[in-house]
């Protein structure tokens, strides 16, 4: 048949068409339709009208991420013909259908849908008032189909659909053969069993290590705080740490012996500290990054008694903080 054969060409085009996969839900689905249904005349009856009739419908299928979807739809249409004489009968289609569509992307989840089915329909031609006019048959049916549908939830999708629904020459007991050709508008809902994507976890990158402090000590000559040799040559290494580990902040200390008095040392300690940031100053250190601090002989690196010279606590430290080191 010509229509047939233009109709199945038209479902291959657009099956074989460029257009974007819709992002309606991937995966399986069930449907449930209802709506309208209109008769062609049929030939027999002399053009004779029928009435708008009913269309329920449900649909089983999955759908694939390329778009494409195919599904199994069980329906039932039925109309009233208006008989000559007064002799009314109604048309009833009773379907079994295998469809293939594919789901255009017209917007965020929506999807015009554009397809067709082959399958089985039998047919009854049932009078109201006389028998004479009963029949049955099945035979070979085919379909175009038309949908539009808009998600709205993560799982729910309704839908506005047309089908052309032909089913071929079946007999009409001793009233011969006719086509049985009907215009479905129907609307339903569609359930997709899917489960959202879960959001990617973020996972934070663990906290920085601690940043070590790089520490240099400086040593004095006993009741000293000029800076000896070595002291300066210890200074010069500790301005290049600073500079080349991206140090923020230089902290100095001095400390003393235990010779002399607290009210003595005190002091003393300070002007060592005073006199390592001088020298770092000098090798380059900012001035507002150092900070110093004297204490005296109350934290001495070796443990003596009292009035000790003791050479290793006549120091200062420098504490480079904020290096990676």
């Amino acid at each position: 048949m010509k229509l047939k054969s233009i109709m199945l060409a038209g479902v291959a085009a657009f099956a074989l068409a460029g257009a974007a996969a819709a992002d309606t839900p991937a995966g399986t689905y069930i449907g449930l339709a209802a709506g309208a249904n209109w008769l062609e005349d049929y030939n027999f009856f002399g053009g004779k009208e029928a009435d708008t009739g009913l269309y329920v419908g449900g649909m089983v299928g999955y759908k694939w991420d390329n778009g494409i979807r195919a599904e199994f739809e069980a329906s039932f249409r039925e109309n009233s013909v208006d008989g000559f004489r007064g002799l009314d009968t109604d048309h009833r289609a009773l379907s079994a259908m295998v469809n293939v569509l594919y789901d255009l992307d017209v917007g965020e989840g929506m999807a015009l849908s554009l397809g067709g089915g082959v399958g089985a329909s039998r047919i009854s031609f049932v009078g109201n008032s006389t028998s004479i006019f009963d029949g049955r048959d099945v035979v070979f049916a085919y379909q175009g189909i038309a949908e539009f549908e808009a998600m709205v939830d993560d799982n729910v999708g309704v839908f506005l659909g047309y089908n052309y629904f032909v089913a071929d020459n079946w007999d009409i007991t001793s009233w011969g053969q006719d086509d049985y050709v009907a215009h479905t508008v129907k609307l339903g809902v569609k359930y997709h069993f899917y489960e959202p994507e879960a959001a990617p976890v973020v996972v934070e990158p663990p906290p920085p290590p601690p940043v070590a402090a790089k520490t240099f000590i400086v040593f004095f000559n006993f009741d000293k705080s000029d800076l000896t040799p070595e002291a300066q040559a210890v200074i010069a290494e500790a301005a290049a740490a600073f500079a080349s580990t991206g140090s923020v902040s230089v902290a100095v200390v001095g400390h003393t012996d235990t010779v002399g008095s607290a009210a003595y040392n005190l002091p003393l300690s300070q002007r060592r500290a005073a006199s390592v940031k001088a020298g770092l100053v000098a090798n380059g250190v900012p001035d507002g990054a150092i900070s110093t601090d004297g204490r005296g002989f109350s934290e001495p690196l070796v443990a003596t008694g009292p009035g000790v010279k003791e050479p290793q606590n006549r120091r200062a430290t420098i504490d480079l903080s904020g290096s990676a080191m």
